[in-house]
């Protein structure tokens, strides 16, 4: 196209539209995707599946034209405000998984709704499928499920920041915190974005060395990687991690899933400062103490009520309370006949999640953590004279009023929506326990559940997906996506900027 017609396309879609800057970014954020997708047609080349191949290639090309087409037309100004950024992180994770799912539809056949779901899934870490018979699947889509998981980890708006042309530091910044990060490890947000992409890619690296040396083949080390750095729990399997059967590979899985649920913040220390740095961080000791006390806690529970030697009681308790405090959701062993009380603590610690600034989806234990502490500080000055000031204090970190209040009201509005959802799921006819663990689950992108989503109605199957969406982004700017007043603010810049 030449550059006359890209102008009088230009200047076209300035005159119609108030939104040109998130449309020019989320065109951009498309066509990085779209490129993304010839990783899978390589794979798919390799293994002789030519069909499949053709598929990925097929949707490859159409998105990058089509993106690349887009933002040319659209220039975007250095600076992203603050509703533009709440939109972009929106709407861009809801388009990229519909490109996502396309594969799913070309190449297996799924309904639009059920490779929607497994997109969804994916891009979220959440772990959740419909799919079934997964060792007869195209290695191609077996790859993509978990390469999805992989890019979704540390985010599609990071993987914007640090391969898309210069913005300003503001809207870096910006754009950082609306996909669900608060804590920087470098002064500069894009060098933050770019060290945590070095620390993901170096631990993946690690970690696919290290299934292979246990016995896993290329494929399988490689998928598992990219599925237990990023929380995610895609398997190639359909007994997930019981169908390898060793436990050597279960001990390097756990590992992982710690690694990547841990505070970016906290690898940083360890790789600067060394480990005694790494394991006194507030997190990382809380984790720790949590991690071996439900395990201890699940492994009584399975040796006195469910019949298990205490070595496999343990070995069992550890791998699914890490998997499930990691929100990674990999299984060795079905735990919906597992004891009540066992269920019952998995699902507590599927409210808990990872750690902040990590991959770990859910609440995230570090706001846990202040939100006790403060709790604890206003229990203290009911007794204490008013003259005596009490700071809540993180390390050497002073908490203020209002960073207390930000973390009890996201709290309080995350506990409020799993209620809202699991209601809804009950209307349908589901059990409230039931009910209650696929929400919490799925806003807290886990993956297990006690229930069975090959028997789910497209209605749960819908409200389960919105509420990943909801999980992934950390339910402010979903929220913020239903208020009419973001559009106006985003309008009015937009407009008056062009």
């Amino acid at each position: 196209m030449s550059l006359m017609s890209i102008g009088g396309l230009r200047r076209r879609f300035s005159g119609l539209s108030g939104y040109s800057v998130i449309v020019g970014v989320i065109a951009r954020i498309t066509l990085i995707i779209g490129i993304v997708l010839l990783i899978p047609a390589l794979v798919a080349v390799i293994y002789n599946e030519l069909n499949e191949a053709k598929a990925f290639f097929l949707v490859s090309i159409i998105v990058i034209s089509s993106s690349y087409l887009a933002s040319r037309v659209v220039k975007i100004p250095q600076n992203i405000t603050i509703p533009e950024a709440f939109i972009i992180s929106g709407i861009s994770w809801l388009l990229v998984s519909f490109i996502g799912a396309l594969p799913y539809l070309l190449t297996i056949n799924l309904a639009l709704l059920d490779a929607y779901f497994e997109s969804m899934s994916g891009f979220t870490t959440t772990g959740m499928t419909i799919l079934s018979n997964l060792e007869t699947l195209p290695k191609s889509i077996l790859f993509w499920r978990s390469l999805t998981q992989w890019i979704g980890g540390l985010g599609i708006l990071m993987m914007f920041i640090v391969l898309a042309g210069p913005l300003s530091g503001t809207s870096i910044l910006r754009l950082y915190i609306v996909e669900a990060r608060e804590i920087k490890i470098r002064a500069s947000t894009w060098i933050t974005v770019r060290d945590m992409w070095l620390i993901y890619m170096l631990y993946t690296l690690l970690a696919t060395i290290v299934l292979l040396f246990l016995g896993m083949d290329p494929f399988n080390a490689v998928t598992h990687a990219f599925t237990a750095l990023a929380t995610g729990g895609f398997s190639t399997k359909d007994s997930s991690i019981a169908g390898f059967n060793n436990v050597n590979i279960e001990a390097a899985l756990t590992f992982f899933e710690f690694i990547g649920a841990t505070n970016f913040l906290a690898h940083y220390r360890l790789f600067r400062y060394g480990v005694k740095d790494f394991i006194k961080y507030y997190e990382v000791k809380y984790y720790i103490i949590l991690i071996a006390l439900a395990s201890l806690l699940v492994s009584c529970d399975l040796m006195f009520n469910y019949g298990l030697d205490a070595l496999n009681s343990l070995r069992y308790s550890v791998f699914q309370v890490v998997a499930i405090v990691t929100t990674t959701g990999y299984q060795t062993a079905d735990i919906s006949i597992w004891p009540r009380f066992s269920k019952t603590l998995l699902l507590i610690l599927m409210f808990v999640g990872g750690q902040q600034c990590s991959t770990g989806g859910s609440i995230k234990l570090g706001r846990l953590v202040i939100a006790a502490k403060v709790l604890k500080n206003q229990i203290e000055r009911l007794y204490l004279p008013s003259a005596v000031i009490k700071p809540v204090k993180i390390n050497s970190h002073i908490i203020d009023e209002n960073e207390a209040m930000k973390i009890l009201a996201y709290i309080s509005m995350y506990i409020l929506l799993i209620i809202v959802g699991t209601i809804a799921l009950i209307a349908l006819g589901y059990e409230p326990f039931s009910a209650l663990s696929a929400i919490a689950s799925a806003q807290g992108n886990v993956g297990p559940a006690y229930i069975s989503l090959y028997e789910l109605a497209p209605v749960g199957k819908a409200l389960l997906v919105f509420h990943m969406w909801l999980g992934r982004l950390e339910v402010v700017p979903v929220v913020a996506l239903f208020t009419p007043q973001l559009w106006r603010l985003a309008r009015r810049h937009t407009t008056e900027s062009t």
